[in-house]
């Protein structure tokens, strides 16, 4: 009886066993009814009904018209600033030595080229101060024969016409000849100074074409305007 109940036991197991084993339930082999597999139709279409392709209507496409192609314009502008100064760097040959600092130039051996800078921007300070001075005394000199000439030639017509009297006055005429001397002699000395402080101006303005000269011998290089005024500005002349 116990071997009867055990095997109907299995014969129910095997009955019941689990619905993967036996393969999907009816009606699960696919979508439900109305269902399609796949995306929505609508979501294959390229273009909604009702829109077209591109911009709307009235709008350019491309970039607008006030837009420019290319960098910006301050982006070119240091472009050419940069190539400005790398050519006027190679303008400058050996006396790109300008760029050293105050301390190297004071520092500098006087037979190197930082050295012959340093040399030419004492000589440069120097003379520059001379030339000033002795411009101003050269016009203060000026102006003062000037005047003297104007005293001399007054009184040489005051003499005169003392002496062209009908009846000359000897006492003043003396007197008027005194007085002329003395213009002539103080014209004469301002004439002498005058002279002078050109001789000094001109030979400080030497000084200043000297310092170029040496300068362009020591470093090998032509001192052109341009050159020159790039030269002083590194400097700070």
């Amino acid at each position: 009886m116990r071997s009867v109940l055990l095997l109907a036991l299995a014969v129910g197991a095997l009955a019941t066993g689990p619905v993967f084993g036996r393969g999907a339930p009816p009606g699960a082999g696919g979508p439900p009814p109305g269902v399609t597999v796949g995306p929505p139709a609508a979501a294959t279409m390229h273009t909604p009904p009702g829109l077209s392709m591109g911009p709307p209507p009235g709008v350019a496409a491309g970039r607008p018209a006030s837009v420019p192609v290319g960098p910006p314009s301050s982006a070119t502008t240091d472009v050419a600033d940069s190539a400005a100064d790398a050519g006027a760097a190679n303008g400058l040959g050996k006396l790109n030595a300008a760029h050293a600092s105050s301390e190297a130039l004071e520092h500098a051996n006087s037979h190197s080229i930082v050295g012959e800078l340093a040399t030419y921007k004492a000589t440069i300070i120097s003379a520059r101060a001379q030339v000033n001075t002795f411009t101003a005394d050269v016009n203060a000199d000026t102006a003062a024969v000037n005047a003297d000439t104007a005293t001399v030639n007054a009184d040489q017509t005051a003499l005169t016409n003392l002496q062209n009297a009908p009846m000359p006055n000897q006492t003043a005429i003396q007197a008027a000849q005194g007085q002329l001397t003395a213009a002539q002699a103080q014209l004469a000395s301002d004439q002498a100074r005058l002279a002078s402080d050109q001789g000094k101006l001109a030979a400080a303005q030497a000084q200043i074409v000297a310092a170029q000269n040496t300068l362009a011998s020591e470093s090998n290089k032509s001192l052109t305007a341009t050159v020159l005024a790039r030269v002083n500005s590194l400097l700070g002349l």
